[in-house]
């Protein structure tokens, strides 16, 4: 019994953060963004989700339930980079077109790495802004 009560005890940070990512991903599914926002930043804040950290810039970067802001979006999306996102490269690169980055060579090589990557989103987004890769 007390065994497995332990385990529980455990095993809890682990099911809320399921949860919170989860809520997150229904109410995005939804449309209801605002609430998405908020259970991603819960599952950034209490687990360090790297999923959550892309779908926040992504929800910044794209104006979604929050104001439209390619500068929060950075933030969340340069980690999400940092975990290993290869899209969020994508989308990073994005977010720096947007906010007027000067570092353009950089932006050119999150759009590359994101596309041999395997992300299709780089191209699309390099075509919308006519950059060559």
């Amino acid at each position: 019994m007390k065994k497995g009560l332990l385990a529980l005890l455990f095993l809890m940070p682990a099911l809320t953060f399921a949860s919170y990512f989860s809520d997150g991903i229904r109410a995005y599914k939804n449309g209801d963004y605002t609430k998405a926002k908020t259970m991603f930043e819960r599952a950034v804040n209490e687990e360090g989700s790297d999923q959550a950290y892309f779908l926040l810039g992504l929800l910044y970067l794209k104006g979604k339930g929050v104001k439209k802001d390619p500068f929060k979006a950075k933030k969340y999306l340069l980690k999400a980079v940092d975990f290993g996102n290869i899209r969020a490269k994508c989308y990073l690169a994005e977010a720096m077109l947007l906010s007027k980055s000067r570092d353009k060579k950089r932006t050119i090589e999150l759009l590359k790495e994101g596309k041999e990557g395997g992300a299709e989103e780089c191209g699309a987004i390099a075509m919308k802004y006519r950059i060559p890769i």
